[in-house]
């Protein structure tokens, strides 16, 4: 998962979080998931990012997509799997 500290900017926006970054109805962030440096949404990839922000963002459902099979598809060894919904909330699947 992205780490968000005090100081963190929006990958889409530029503007610094505000609010406690622990509360994920403010904010989207994942994990490193996309391996190509050269894909255009590569910096995205392990970022924190507005809700809003998230929400209109132009690449939002390519995002989603391309996170879902990537990251969706595996299945770790307790048989735990992870998917995005379409607002970036990341939902845990066993």
């Amino acid at each position: 998962m992205a780490i968000i500290f005090s100081g963190t900017k929006c990958a889409i926006c530029g503007q610094i979080l505000r609010g406690k970054p622990c509360d994920n109805r403010e904010y989207v962030a994942t994990s490193h998931f996309i391996g190509d440096r050269f894909h255009h949404l590569w910096r995205f990839s392990d970022a924190a990012m507005h809700k809003q922000c998230f929400m209109n963002w132009e690449h939002r459902k390519e995002f989603v997509q391309l996170f879902n099979e990537t990251v969706g598809k595996q299945i770790s060894v307790n048989g735990v799997s992870f998917h995005m919904a379409e607002d970036g909330d990341i939902i845990r699947r066993e």
